[in-house]
């Protein structure tokens, strides 16, 4: 900014006077205001200190100053085309900005710094003991208006105590995302129900209350059997009551089950007389087998056995209603996200592209059927967040585009969904090297399912960028992104990800990229 004239220059003191006189401290999106009116700038963020490092903590974009040129006022009520290009690479490049940055006094002594969107001015903020709290920046290619300069420590102390003072009435931003949303999907209540846990431990009650040693819970599948629950049971032994219908063990005859022919033979082998507990509940129906018997029992619970039974049945519906639920629940979070991401032209594809991308990865890489089913949630699910962000008044805590994985994991974790998901979600912006957000895990720390969305959040996000830029050609485009990925390597990506990242992406080509999960 050339020129700060004397009326912007009370307007700015006196809005810095009107914070001081309220009782609260001011929220984020009021301080940038109140700085914007220095700076004109598209992004306001803050880094704040730790052991060395200085940590992304804050950040606002915004979007009307992208497009303000010198001495405008405002931009265009209506976005060109270019506009919006410009938009979007500005956005793109944003996404690159360092969630860790080391700190030097080199670094500390002057007053630009170097990013990934352009340099930017930094005013560095201390406590009152004198210690270096964090630096706030403004940017890019801006600069404080001279007439501002000479009292810009004034400036920077009046910062750092609404800061340090937001930081303190939060404890912790994230945290405090993580409280709120809480105390929304605690009314749905846990969702969860370890099916298997809760079989284990009615079958050692019967187990070691019939004094005997041998027993397991079985359920019918749609395909055959499935084993839930054993003890006494070596591995082998415990493997063959999982199969499929025709290598079953047990069948369906009247009110209990009876052995089948490989059943029979199976019993022989093993050499052990065996009784077993039939459960038909409305959707799903099993058995418990338990070794008869040598000594008599602790407690006669003869007359237990029906309710056994009968308990069993119920868990085994309650399952299954909750699963319904968590679908029903998931579709419409799903429906929700999808709604925000229309209201952008460039997140208008965003999820469904990342699953279409997400699905056809795993059939290159060669993931189990399973382990399919549990990325292309995972992918589904990963910026659900958002809906929580929205649903939060978020002025005082930080931006939903640097939460949102605490959020979103949040929002479905009471859900009888698989712990892989969820931990997929809260993840899918860590890097390898432990500079992601937002804990800041590295490799062996981070699923295989955050690290495969995080890979193709890039991949997404670049095709979202260029997907209408005619200033290249496919393969032009198809080496950038190849070259951004390998740049990446064990850095912000698993290398182990990256060849067969690139394979698939050779094998769609640009236009193929770019039509992707288009619906």
């Amino acid at each position: 900014m050339e020129e700060f004239d004397s009326e912007e220059q009370l307007e700015f003191w006196e809005l810095s006077a009107e914070h001081f006189s309220r009782k609260e401290t001011p929220a984020f999106s009021d301080i940038v205001a109140w700085m914007d009116l220095l700076y004109r700038a598209p992004v306001h963020f803050i880094y704040k200190a730790e052991e060395n490092k200085l940590i992304l903590h804050r950040r606002h974009v915004i979007t009307k100053n992208i497009l303000k040129e010198k001495n405008e006022e405002r931009p265009a009520h209506k976005q060109t085309p270019q506009q919006k290009e410009y938009i979007k690479d500005f956005e793109y490049q944003l996404q690159n900005l360092e969630k860790k940055m080391d700190m030097d006094d080199v670094f500390l002594e002057q007053g630009i710094t170097s990013h990934s969107i352009g340099q930017c001015e930094h005013i560095p903020l201390f406590t009152k003991g004198g210690d270096l709290w964090g630096i706030y920046c403004a940017g890019p290619y801006t600069k404080s208006p001279d007439q501002i300069t000479p009292k810009l420590s004034i400036v920077g102390r009046i910062l750092a105590s609404w800061l340090i003072s937001l930081d303190e009435e939060e404890v912790n931003p994230i945290k405090e995302y993580e409280q709120k949303i809480q105390t929304v999907v605690d009314d749905l209540g846990t969702g969860k129900l370890n099916t298997e846990g809760i079989a284990q431990i009615i079958l050692r009650y019967v187990v070691h209350g019939g004094k005997t040693k041998t027993g397991c819970v079985v359920e019918f599948t749609e395909t055959g059997q499935k084993l839930l629950a054993s003890i006494g049971m070596t591995e082998a032994v415990a493997a063959q009551f999982s199969a499929d219908a025709e290598s079953s063990l047990f069948e369906v005859k009247g009110d209990n089950v009876q052995p089948t022919k490989t059943g029979k033979a199976f019993l022989d082998k093993w050499g052990k007389e065996v009784e077993t507990i039939y459960f038909n509940g409305e959707h799903h129906s099993g058995y418990m087998l338990v070794e008869k018997p040598t000594e008599k029992a602790s407690f006669d619970f003869s007359g237990l056995i029906s309710k056994i039974g009968m308990s069993l049945a119920n868990i085994f519906d309650y399952r299954f209603k909750n699963e319904q639920f968590s679908d029903q629940l998931i579709e419409a979070y799903y429906s929700m996200l999808r709604s925000i991401e229309k209201s952008r032209e460039k997140t208008k594809h965003h999820t469904p592209r990342m699953m279409a991308f997400v699905q056809r990865f795993g059939m290159f890489f060669g993931l189990e059927d399973d382990e399919m089913k549990t990325i292309m949630l995972t992918a589904k699910l990963h910026d659900i967040g958002y809906v929580g962000a929205i649903s939060i008044e978020s002025a005082k805590t930080i931006g939903g585009e640097l939460s949102h994985p605490l959020i979103g994991a949040n929002l479905v974790e009471h859900l009888a969904i698989e712990r892989e998901v969820v931990e997929g979600i809260k993840t899918h912006h860590e890097w390898v090297n432990g500079n992601g957000t937002p804990s800041g895990l590295e490799s062996e720390s981070i699923p295989w399912t955050g690290k495969i969305v995080g890979l193709f959040e890039y991949v997404v996000d670049f095709v979202e960028t260029h997907a209408d830029d005619k200033s290249k050609s496919d393969d032009e485009w198809m080496e950038l992104l190849s070259k951004g990925l390998m740049e990446r390597a064990d850095i912000e990506f698993d290398m182990v990800l990256i060849p067969t990242a690139i394979q698939l992406l050779q094998a769609l080509g640009w236009e193929g990229c770019v039509s992707l999960g288009v619906e």
